[in-house]
């Protein structure tokens, strides 16, 4: 579990430094001080996503269904599911019949059009008792409510290694 989270917070450090010094031009100081407004502000909401994403794969790893499908977004219907509660019920069903879950994230990106929205693209290397894979995947965030869950999640990528 700590590689997990120590893959995302690296990252994160990594962001941080690379978008420490911005660049703002602007006419006025008030324009200056809302465009430093601005990054605290992305800044913040992307630490917020990749807390998100830390319970995500925490839970999931942990076998804690209920936290795992809590991060998505209760309208977030999974491909191939008439309904979110469809979705859920079978994540629920999957991970019971799971003995143990090793999940690592590496590669970890995020990016941003908006404040509300939000891309996280990674490695997942995923290994269970009855299966295992390496894919790069994508999940979307959307700020709803003051709180952050995945609304849209993509494989980019397969390297598949079954057991």
């Amino acid at each position: 579990m700590r590689s997990r989270v120590h893959a995302v917070i690296v990252t994160y450090c990594i962001i941080l430094i690379a978008s420490n010094t911005p660049i703002i031009f602007a006419d006025s100081d008030a324009e200056i001080d809302a465009a430093k407004g601005n990054q605290i502000g992305f800044k913040l909401a992307a630490k917020q996503v990749l807390s998100v994403m830390n319970k995500w794969a925490r839970s999931w790893a942990q076998l804690e269904s209920q936290e795992y499908i809590s991060s998505y977004s209760p309208d977030y219907v999974g491909k191939g599911f008439p309904s979110h509660f469809a979705w859920a019920a079978n994540r629920q069903n999957r991970l019971k019949n799971q003995k143990s879950i090793n999940l690592s994230l590496t590669d970890v990106e995020l990016s941003s059009s908006k404040q509300s929205l939000f891309t996280v693209t990674f490695t997942q290397h995923y290994k269970s008792d009855t299966y295992q894979d390496t894919t790069r995947k994508q999940l979307d965030f959307k700020l709803i409510n003051d709180s952050w869950y995945i609304v849209a999640e993509k494989t980019l990528a397969k390297n598949k290694a079954a057991q």
